[in-house]
């Protein structure tokens, strides 16, 4: 494929806290709670409200050893359900339920009185253990918040220590315009990062942005700045240094108004991960967290050790993840896509339908059946029915071309490119580019001369973006493969290289094969044959890069025509038989 390709939709819906093939069981050491949605009796403008206090209570039960708290993004699966008590126990595994009401009264912006009624419930025999109402005023709200989870933490007799105590009361600003600032900002930013959307992630960041300027020392809204800056540059929206120093700056800002603060540090974590691929020094802030934080979420430290090459380790890491987040889609969608790149097709076929069960609208792990298909079986023909369900969207039309070459239907894939209404769309490591995807299709069909039309239309707007961005290895890999198209064997394969340099396997062992492959194309494209086997022949004996669009297995090597050049070549020959 003449594109560089590859996903990694974090699906993490919100980086500060922490889907479902039956229940899981709860261990016998830790007593396991969930913090169910809060009604919203006000006006629906303060939805966001209600889901903002659930979350800070989340998030301050989270600090307490002997308790294990289920995920917000879990729990907010049951938003407004009409599921029983019971039913959501034994669904995520919990012992104790925790849910309320809110209703703030307001009188004028940011003040008025606040109504919440809290009540937590025993599972097992739908026992009301607690309940309380508190009419305070708005400005009380964080000790309202405090007082229910030392309430809770007394009534399941749980030992609070005095670091946990002082984050039960920690108060994260005096200001409640900037507090109601930075929830609105966070609603934004918890929706740009279930839906992979920029623009929200802008709008959070500015809200969050707003929040500091009301209050300069709000560390909690400098850490939610950081996460939407690293977040940005991380998913290949914004490659550049400003939106890395920002990153840092926030963190940095944040470190320093509370230098204990568990997300300040998580947001420095991910700055030296998603900026600089500084694996070690991720992963040992993120350890440091968790001997603090029983609840912490560990995927982070899940995917690090995936691109450690750590693939085991991961899954199982990955797994710990899933168990205190047990209706995560995304994450379930993440845990197939590394059994993938394992090749442990069974396991993540299994992960896949668990993600779609909690979300049958998600199209990632659709895509992910659809690949293990072609690429256990060779066979393209069991997948066109399941390619009509899914929704639209450039990755989806990406597996249309992808099964049309192997089906060696050209006039479809032409057909399909041409109805597109984009020239180009770029992920974190996934590049596409009409016009070097028609000179890929050109090439197989041997139409030399619009192969080389579109191929040096491609030139022309990758030089640019490799001028702009010259350490980008998406960029560099489409190059090479361009200039392969247009007959430049020299640059074709420097590009190539190049690519392979920047973002070697040694950094990253899930997404770096991605530009071996793309080598190997440009190699066979050029005629050096030899070279393309080797890079195949290492992509056959390692784990495949993530996820699905990249696809490398025999079966699919067999159907494959932009690797027709080899058929006759005797050691891919003995390639495709020893396997």
């Amino acid at each position: 494929v003449a594109v560089l390709c590859a996903v990694v939709l974090v699906a993490a819906s919100a980086f500060l806290y922490l889907g479902r093939e039956g229940p899981v069981v709860p261990s016998s050491e830790v007593k396991m709670l969930v913090v169910l949605p809060f009604e919203n009796l006000g006006s629906q403008e303060d939805e966001y409200f209600a889901d903002g206090l659930t979350e800070e209570l989340t998030n301050r039960l989270s600090y307490l050893h002997g308790l294990g708290v289920i995920s917000r993004t879990s729990a907010n699966q049951y938003k407004e359900t009409p599921k029983t008590i019971k039913q959501i126990g034994e669904e995520l595994g919990v012992d104790y339920v925790l849910e309320g009401a809110v209703r703030w009264e307001r009188k004028a912006e940011n003040s008025g009185q606040v109504r919440v009624t809290p009540q937590l419930i025993r599972v097992s025999d739908d026992t009301h253990l607690w309940s309380e109402r508190y009419d305070r005023v708005i400005e009380d709200i964080f000790s309202v918040q405090s007082e229910i989870a030392e309430e809770v933490a007394q009534q399941l007799d749980l030992a609070v220590l005095a670091p946990e105590r002082r984050a039960l009361n920690r108060r994260p600003t005096d200001n409640i315009e900037a507090w109601d600032t930075s929830l609105r900002g966070l609603e934004h930013l918890n929706r740009g990062y279930s839906q992979s959307d920029p623009k929200e992630i802008e709008q959070g960041i500015h809200l969050h942005e707003r929040a500091v300027e009301l209050d300069p020392n709000f560390a909690l809204a400098y850490v939610n700045m950081s996460f939407g800056h690293s977040w940005l540059y991380f998913f290949g929206f914004d490659r550049t240094e400003e939106r890395l120093e920002k990153s840092k700056a926030a963190a940095d800002r944040a470190l320093e108004i509370q230098p204990d603060m568990p997300g300040a540090r998580q947001a420095l974590a991910n700055y030296y991960y998603r900026g600089f691929l500084d694996y070690d020094r991720a992963a040992e802030i993120f350890e440091s967290i968790q001997k603090e934080r029983p609840n912490f979420n560990p995927d982070l430290l899940g995917f690090i050790q995936r691109r450690q090459g750590k693939w085991e380790q991961a899954l199982e890491t990955l797994k710990k993840a899933f168990r205190l987040n047990p209706l995560n889609d995304g994450l379930a969608y993440e845990i197939g896509g590394a059994c993938v790149s394992m090749r442990k097709y069974e396991e993540a076929e299994t992960w896949f339908n668990r993600s779609l069960s909690i979300n049958p609208n998600r199209f990632q792990p659709q895509l992910g059946k659809i690949g293990i298909l072609v690429l256990t079986k060779g066979n393209t023909d069991e997948v066109y029915n399941l390619l009509e369900a899914v929704p639209g969207h450039p990755l989806t039309d990406y597996m249309w071309f992808t099964i049309g070459m192997a089906d060696r239907n050209y006039q479809q894939v032409l057909d399909r490119l041409s109805s597109l209404a984009y020239e180009s769309f770029e992920e974190q490591h996934f590049y596409f580019e009409k016009n070097l995807t028609y000179a890929s299709v050109y090439h197989v069909m041997r139409e030399v001369a619009l192969m080389r039309t579109h191929a040096e239309s491609a030139r022309i707007v990758l030089q640019k973006k490799v001028r702009e961005r010259p350490d980008d290895p998406r960029y560099h890999a489409a190059l090479g493969l361009s200039y392969a198209y247009l007959g430049d064997k020299n640059k074709a394969i420097q590009e190539g290289i190049r690519a392979t340099q920047l973002y070697p396997v040694s950094k990253d062992a899930a997404q770096g094969p991605i530009y071996i492959i793309n080598l190997a194309r440009i190699y066979t494209v050029v005629g050096e044959y030899n070279n393309a086997v080797d890079q195949l022949e290492y992509m056959l004996s390692n784990p495949t890069a993530e996820y699905l669009w990249h696809l490398v297995s025999v079966p699919y090597l067999r159907l494959d025509p932009r690797w027709d050049p080899l058929r006759e070549h005797p050691r891919f020959k003995r390639l495709l038989e020893a396997n």
